[in-house]
């Protein structure tokens, strides 16, 4: 396959891959797509299983998918039997430039000019002790990109991509300049179920309490390599709207309006907001975030009798809305309804500029929101130190003097 790499990847020598007998303990099953899952060869196995746990702890690491990275090095090592390779546990092509403090391997390699025409050079390349430096560079190449564009590759990061298919079209112009490689590496992501190494996400949403004070991050990675986006406290109740469960159990989970943290910061049996039995013949289901506490009522509007009032930012579960004496509302239980006010919000315009403050009453961030803008307040004022408030968001406020009058 010839290609030139744009980062400095230099092109490797690729062997065909060839299907043997059913001699691995890759499962041979149906994919969704067009491919079948194909057993490896002995050899192909033994590079699966030496290369597939390194590949999960670089892309638990770095926030990308296991099966990507395995793809590539399926692709740039020929299963690992490139001369880098195996003279320099060097699966992925990466040159040593003046950054590169350790061992170097020199090799001559084919380069491509503007025109696409072929050239040869003798190039020092990265030496690893073992595979696990080669997919740890890797990772750490596809989560901080190059030195003049640093998100170059932010489209295979696993909180953007929806799964390997994106990620490898992310690849696909910035990686490689191929405009089949992403073909080439989901060819073999289905051929030998690579995909079985990638974590599981989920995207229901629930609401977990902290146990302890902790800070948030901007990525889904170790926190050594993300800078931090936020803080939760103890106790603090949290909407979390995105879980990844890596290969060893862990997981990192996403705070809405906060960030990533790992789930060890939560005290044990996170749940969704209790809300009363689906209503009948409501099989569709919504979940909502809950931005201001809210009374519940009955179809007639009144509030029900024993229900204590659901608590802000929390997730709950909708079927549908309803018009009750002109009001909107949604149906969260047979008979049982709260306003949509407290989930949709509703549209005010600012009449001065204004600073977002937090429950407490003081400066949240070093936002300034302009005259003239509007913005989605949630429920009923409320009352922080002596002054009105409208809820914004979750624990971010603007006083009701900064609004017009609707």
């Amino acid at each position: 396959m010839k290609r030139k790499f744009i980062t400095g990847v230099a092109t490797a020598a690729v062997l065909t891959s060839t299907v043997g007998p059913a001699m691995s303990n890759i499962p041979a099953i149906k994919q969704a797509s067009t491919h079948t899952v194909s057993a490896a060869t002995i050899s192909q196995n033994a590079f699966l299983q030496k290369a597939s746990r390194q590949a999960q702890k670089a892309a638990k690491k770095y926030g990308v998918y296991p099966s990507v990275m395995i793809a590539q090095a399926i692709v740039e090592s020929g299963w690992g039997s490139s001369t880098l390779a195996t003279h320099a546990n060097n699966l992925f092509g990466i040159k040593a430039g003046e950054d590169w403090s350790g061992e170097s391997y020199t090799v001559r390699t084919r380069e491509e000019n503007g025109a696409g025409k072929s050239y040869y050079i003798n190039a020092a390349f990265r030496k690893y002790d073992s595979y696990e430096g080669s997919f740890d560079d890797n990772g750490k190449k596809l989560r901080l990109g190059v030195s003049w564009q640093p998100t170059r590759y932010q489209g295979a990061w696993i909180e953007n991509a929806s799964g390997y298919a994106a990620a490898t079209k992310a690849l696909t112009g910035t990686y490689a300049t191929d405009h089949k490689y992403n073909q080439s590496l989901d060819s073999r992501i289905a051929q030998y179920n690579l995909s079985k190494y990638d974590p599981k996400i989920s995207k229901e949403a629930k609401s977990y309490t902290v146990k302890e004070n902790a800070a948030a991050y901007a990525w889904p990675t170790d926190h050594s390599v993300s800078a931090k986006s936020g803080s939760v406290k103890k106790d603090e109740t949290v909407t979390v709207d995105k879980t990844i469960t890596y290969y060893n159990g862990s997981q990192r989970m996403h705070i809405a309006g906060k960030g990533w943290v790992n789930s060890t910061i939560f005290k044990k049996g996170g749940s969704m907001a209790a809300v009363t039995q689906a209503p009948k013949g409501q099989d569709v289901k919504v979940n909502k975030q809950l931005m201001h506490n809210s009374y519940v009522y009955d179809g007639e509007g009144k509030r029900v009798k024993g229900v204590k009032a659901l608590k802000e930012d929390n997730v709950v579960v909708t079927y549908g809305t309803k018009k009750i004496n002109g009001k909107k509302y949604y149906r969260i239980g047979e008979d049982r309804y709260i306003a949509a006010g407290n989930i949709d919000g509703t549209m005010r315009l600012l009449k001065h500029n204004t600073y977002v403050y937090n429950g407490s009453g003081n400066r949240d961030n070093e936002i300034v929101y302009k005259k003239g803008k509007s913005l989605a307040t949630y429920g009923k004022s409320v009352t922080i130190v002596g002054k009105k408030y409208y809820k914004i968001g979750i624990h971010q406020y603007v006083k009701v003097s900064n609004f017009e009058k609707l």
